[in-house]
């Protein structure tokens, strides 16, 4: 916009916000002394301290210290803690009795904060119990919605208030000025917020002025009293999301893990009801749709609550409260006890809920009205408030299912329920020692059931969300228990679960035996004992590392560290490192308190997330972020914004490298290693997760050398100077558990590989919790000096994975050489002549229980020999313990190289892989459009033995790709395998052997393969 435009503009937002002062009491972008009277301020609370003695306000600076924090920060630890807390130097800390709030300063870009503003942390005042990413303004969603603020002004009113105000515009639109202020008073459980918006542009704007919660999944799940709402909501996409905005007297959200907390957010204003739409990504909460004429403005002024406990009912109390105070609504309490076998509930209760809705029970559950969700207490007490005048249907869930219910009508004052009564359960204590020694081991549990009425009767979920898990023994995202599952530290773990007849698998990841016992639980109280042998499997010389793991540090993860470090130990991890969303993390204090210091090293890293939509390729109209990318060792310091990481937004992948290695401390910079991540993943809510993806690279054709204006010209141009676009160290080949995206990870490998880039493959579970990838699979195998333990070499592993001297596995290992005139050599980027008569020599093994099916040779990306059936030696009782050392070698031989490289002309490098058969799978275009591109995009959807378009989702040109079910029968060979590696398949590979043929020192790569 030229200067007089702007001139204009902001003249026109000056007599817009001074007309709106008169006309309805908006004044915020007028610092003349104007002040409104606020709808807010018909709350009024009281508490025992004296009347704004606990008002603060301030700017944090180094030498605040973030409660849990372990690195620098020589002050008190003075800023809130919890799972999400970032607050940090620059930010803006608001404190009374009740809550302590932490506001991102000017130009603390958070997650899709384009320059501060957001509300970051909100957290009752010593609880430490921050469950918020993040809260922005906006008036839509697309890039352009979201305020960008310039300016910030504090404001100190003690013992009144205190309160920061931000302005400036919409991003990237100087004409519609934006205003928030955010505030709090003596006594209140949370924060006052108040937004103008004011358009100066000459043509009307359809505007839904709200909040934006970003709980990206995993977290926080949002819960709205609407008719067959609660925690159910409609699913969308970005072209359907009109249809999922419900009107709503408060929104609540309620996070299942440890420390606790939950939210409500309530309207101030004229507005009875709220609007917007919710998922367990992100939540929007404000003013309805609004067509905004020129000059003409909105004011949105609300609520925003924190509780101590992480139930609906703790912010439901809250937001009802705030309501009869705004709006004169009564409401009442209804009390109950919850019993167990007869007794009062005393365990922690997070396989126990109460959901109440108004409505009839002999009504469909879908017309009733969810109004709260308590969990009762260690006494098995629940309390919660609901409207006054209404009929009600209370329901006692456990384990995942509804157990109990009970209608109450016409309820106008306070109600005891009564008793409620838990099902038969038992209390399960597991034992799990080392079959050799006899001490207790740190170790994952799973129960199985063993039958279909077993797994019918125990399938439950969180109301719904979450998925489903047989059985059900607690939320899945957050601690131990968590869906079928639960974790045993020093030998031993007690847990409550359902009557039925289970397997209980005990289980320490892919280097040990496997051990079952079968059980029936019903009232009793039951022990099992179980014992695993640790296999010599783990080659001499190497470490199991993984590579990409979240903890709570991450936006979208709720697992507690205590549990996310024991699950490290569970599956015996040597080297883990720590790569959260957008922040930097270190566990080390975690794993020393564990006394795990002597046995792995965590590595300090990042992973960065790109969200604010910015980046057009060639021929597309959408814009596009650059995807995900893992950087380490990094340093980590909470003082710092993101714990140190640089900003990641609007930049292209080789600037991003270099504003990251510039970040680090100079004795890092020349160990950081870089990892492209999965790839070719799809995108989650229109974002991206791997830049050849959004690219859509078509790998049928080779790269150019140099920008041709095409995506493939984006890839590997250098941005600034520095590194490349496609400069990565390494790649993802296996991500995750299921291996549900191998086939198209592993094709974009090849490619690169054929291209002459040689990025080592890696193997990481990407875990973000117990249930959705067990941590530690898939891993990487690192032939390396460096020793886990506190003396660990970081830059001799990293030495090591950059020359591509690992291989990445969940089950079987691969040991492989090739023969040459100065003796036998292992896969990595260090070309190599093979003697004239040389051997491939493998020698492939794993545990008993994990299932080899096949051995397959590739060459150059073809695969060129297979090995299976009577070739391979294959276990028949996967779980006998006798001459167990004797089961491991599934193949150990050699093949003539030259055999393997009949029909390759030039230089050829060489992969060995180890598994399962691959799922058939073909390509039919991709997201490039409608030609093959190269990568496999559907595969045997409808199980007829072959991949057609038969096989394609109706209304789809390709796809989806689906993981083989797992099996269902103890006949199967991978039976055993997929009750512990939760819908997977065994899989292994080396990184290649680069095969210098003609001897000139150097590999030529041979590119694309002739059709």
């Amino acid at each position: 916009m030229s200067s007089p435009l702007r001139l204009l503009a902001a003249s026109l937002a000056l007599i817009g916000l001074t007309l709106a002062g008169c006309k309805k009491e908006s004044c915020l972008g007028n610092d003349e002394g104007c002040r409104v009277v606020s709808p807010c301020e018909k709350l009024s609370y009281s508490c025992e301290a004296a009347s704004g003695s606990t008002l603060e306000v301030r700017t944090l600076t180094p030498s605040d210290k973030r409660v849990g924090s372990h690195a620098p920060g020589t002050g008190p630890e003075t800023v809130p803690g919890g799972l999400n807390a970032l607050g940090a130097r620059g930010d803006i800390l608001l404190g009374n009795e009740r809550a302590v709030a932490v506001i991102a300063g000017l130009g603390n870009t958070h997650l899709l904060d384009p320059n501060g503003g957001s509300l970051l942390d909100l957290s009752a005042r010593g609880k430490n119990n921050d469950g918020l990413n993040q809260v922005l303004q906006v008036v839509g969603i697309l890039p352009g919605d979201a305020a960008h603020y310039t300016s910030m002004k504090i404001i100190d009113e003690r013992p009144t208030r205190v309160a920061v105000q931000f302005s400036g515009t919409l991003d990237g639109k100087s004409e519609f000025p934006i205003h928030t202020l955010y505030e709090m008073r003596p006594c209140e459980p949370g924060i006052r917020v108040r937004t103008e918006i004011l358009n100066t542009a000459v043509d009307p704007q359809l505007w839904a002025l709200s909040d934006g919660f970003y709980w990206s999944g995993r977290e926080a799940l949002p819960f709205t009293p609407a008719e067959g709402s609660g925690y159910q909501h409609p699913s969308f996409s970005l072209l359907s999301i009109g249809n999922a905005f419900k009107k709503f007297p408060y929104l609540t959200a309620a996070m299942a893990s440890d420390p606790a907390s939950s939210y409500a957010h309530v309207a101030c204003g004229e507005a009875d009801l709220l609007e917007g739409f919710q998922s367990d990504q992100i939540s929007s909460s404000g003013l309805g749709r609004t067509v905004v004429q020129p000059r003409d403005y909105l004011v949105f002024e609300r609520f925003l609550a924190v509780s101590e406990r992480g139930d609906v009912a703790a912010a439901a109390d809250l937001a009802l409260e705030a309501r009869q105070k705004l709006r004169g609504e009564k409401y009442v309490t209804l009390t109950g006890m919850v019993t167990r076998n007869g007794a009062p509930a005393s365990a922690s209760g997070r396989e126990v809920s109460v959901l109440v809705s108004e409505g009839e029970l002999t009504a469909a559950a879908a017309t009733r009205v969810p109004w709260t969700q308590v969990t009762p207490d260690k006494e098995g007490r629940f309390q919660a408030r609901v409207p006054a005048g209404r009929d009600y249907v209370v329901e006692l869930h456990a384990f995942g299912r509804k157990v109990a219910d009970r209608q109450l009508d016409n309820v106008s004052a306070d109600t005891d329920v009564g008793t409620l009564a838990v099902s038969s359960h038992s209390r399960l204590t597991v034992n799990v020692v080392d079959w050799v020694s006899n001490v207790g081991l740190d170790a994952e549990v799973f129960l199985v059931p063993v039958d279909a009425p077993t797994l019918k009767d125990t399938e439950g979920t969180l109301h719904g969300r979450f998925g489903t898990c047989a059985p059900w023994l607690g939320p899945p995202p957050g601690p131990s228990p968590a869906c079928n599952r639960f974790l045993v530290h020093n030998g031993t773990a007690t847990v409550d679960a359902p009557a039925g007849r289970f397997h209980i698998y005990a289980f320490k990841g892919p280097f040990w035996t496997l051990d079952r016992k079968t059980v029936t639980l019903g009232a009793a109280d039951t022990t099992v004992e179980l014992a695993l042998y640790k296999l010599a499997l783990q080659p001499l010389g190497t470490v199991g590392a993984d590579l990409h793991v979240h903890g709570a540090a991450s936006f979208d993860s709720s697992i507690p560290e205590y549990d996310r470090v024991l699950s490290f130990a569970a599956t015996d991890l040597d080297v883990i490192v720590s790569t959260d969303h957008d922040v930097i993390h270190d566990y080390g204090q975690a794993v020393r308190g564990l006394g795990l210091e002597n046995k792995m090293t965590a590595v300090v890293g990042l992973e960065t997330t790109g969200h604010i939509l910015w980046m057009k390729r060639p021929g597309a109209t959408v814009p596009l972020v650059v995807g995900h990318y893992n950087f380490w060792p990094l340093e980590y310091d909470p003082t710092k914004p993101r714990n140190g990481a640089p900003s990641d937004e609007l930049v292209e992948p080789g600037e991003l490298f270099d504003r990251v290695k510039e970040s680090a401390p100079a004795s890092l910079r020349d160990q950081l290693l870089v990892q492209l991540n999965h790839p070719w993943s799809d995108a989650e809510f229109g974002r991206d997760l791997g830049y050849p993806r959004a690219l859509a690279l078509d790998t049928t054709k080779n790269l150019p050398t140099r920008d041709d204006g095409t995506s493939a010209g984006m890839y590997v141009r250098t941005p600034k100077g520095g590194f490349a676009n496609n400069g990565q160290h390494a790649q993802e080949v296996m991500n995750g558990t299921q291996n549900d995206m191998l086939l198209p990870y592993r094709a974009f490998w090849f490619y690169t590989l054929n291209q002459g880039q040689f990025a080592a493959g890696t193997a990481n579970s990407d875990s973000h919790s117990l249930t959705d990838n067990t941590v530690g699979l898939p891993r990487n195998i690192v032939y390396t000096s460096a020793t886990p333990g506190t003396s660990f070499n970081t830059a001799d592993f990293n030495r090591s994975l950059k020359a591509g001297e690992s291989f990445g596995t969940n089950g079987p290992v691969i040991e492989a050489t090739v023969d040459t005139a100065s003796g036998a050599r292992r896969f990595g980027f260090t070309p190599l002549t093979p003697s004239a008569d040389a051997k491939l020599r493998l020698k492939v093994s794993a545990a008993p229980w994990v299932p080899v099916e096949e051995v397959r040779i590739v060459v150059n990306g073809t695969v060129v020999k297979t090995l299976r059936g009577a070739e391979l030696f294959h276990p028949e009782d996967p779980l006998d313990l006798n001459n167990v050392e004797l089961k491991l070698v599934r193949y150990n031989g050699s093949l003539s190289l030259s055999e393997l490289l009949a029909g390759v002309s030039g230089d050829a490098w060489v992969v060995v892989e180890a598994g399962a058969s691959l799922p058939l799978a073909a390509d039919f275009g991709g997201p490039g459009g409608d030609k093959p591109d190269g990568i496999p995009d559907t595969s045997d959807n409808n199980g007829d033995g072959k991949v057609d378009r038969a096989d394609i989702a109706e209304g789809s040109k390709y796809g989806p790709l689906r993981t083989p079910a797992p099996p269902t029968s103890e006949s199967s060979r991978q039976f055993h395998f997929s009750q512990v590696v939760t819908g997977g398949y065994p899989m292994s590979f080396t990184n290649p052997f680069l095969l210098d043929r003609n001897g000139n020192g150097r590999f030529d790569a041979p590119g694309v393969a002739a059709p």
